[in-house]
């Protein structure tokens, strides 16, 4: 091996070991002066170096793809965001700006008090919140049911079965609610728009006119995939098949 292959060699391992072992956080903080300075691109590409899932660091890769007037993926990000950190503000208003000037204007269906109420609960908090907090009162269910029984019986035994009662009664709701918080972190049946246009057709088909053109930034439900097409559905209820690389799953 000559001289000049032993040094290509160890620059090429020192290169490497260095990104390898780059801190997530000094990597995000230059990212952050970067984007600061309004070097978009530059900062973009720090952002999606980091290895990690991190609502923070979604929110400023969405916020730096709006800057850089790609609504498509800010959208993808803030959506990831959201799913990481429900109830966030900025969140949440950086998609209502997009939703307000993006090409597409729905009509969206009403939603009912039950589908309101469940979408109030999902946003409460996080999985491991939720969760936590669910442990905690099963831990706390459990020692009053432990006072219980060794309890004497008397007026105090009824107060410690009545809260016993209570706690039970909060474990089984904060439990129902971290499954759900689970199943609707887990869930990867919605996707957004990449393209500038995308048409959804009412068959699997290239030769099927399009049904209707879907823009930038529109949110889709997944349903039936059949070869390069996947069936998608509209919060306004309209439906059709879209070809799979125009999507990019949340």
């Amino acid at each position: 091996m000559t001289m000049r292959s032993i040094l290509a060699a160890f620059l090429f391992l020192l290169a490497f070991t260095h990104g390898a072992w780059a801190d997530p956080a000094e990597v995000y903080n230059r990212a952050n002066a970067l984007f600061a300075r309004e070097q978009y691109p530059e900062a973009l590409k720090l952002y999606e170096s980091i290895p990690i899932q991190n609502p923070d660091l979604e929110y400023n890769i969405g916020a730096t793809y709006l800057k850089m007037g790609a609504i498509g993926k800010a959208t993808l990000h803030f959506k990831r965001a959201e799913r990481l950190r429900p109830g966030d503000e900025d969140t949440r208003a950086n998609l209502e700006f997009i939703a307000a000037t993006k090409a597409d204007r729905e009509a969206f269906r009403e939603q009912g008090i039950a589908a309101m109420l469940l979408e109030w609960l999902l946003g409460l908090g996080s999985v491991a919140h939720v969760t936590q907090m669910a442990l905690g009162l099963y831990l706390a269910s459990s020692c009053a049911a432990m006072a219980l029984i060794l309890a004497r019986p008397g007026a105090g035994k009824n107060w410690i079965a009545m809260v016993m009662t209570i706690l039970m009664t909060a474990t089984a709701f904060t439990s129902a609610l971290a499954a759900a918080r689970i199943i609707s972190f887990e869930d990867r049946s919605q996707a957004v728009v990449m393209t500038a246009e995308a048409p959804a057709r009412p068959d699997p088909s290239a030769h099927a006119d399009p049904a209707f053109t879907l823009h930038e930034a529109t949110i889709v439900q997944l349903g039936r995939v059949e070869g390069n097409y996947i069936f998608v559905t509209l919060a306004s209820g309209h439906s059709g098949w879209m070809d799979r690389g125009s999507l990019e799953r949340i």
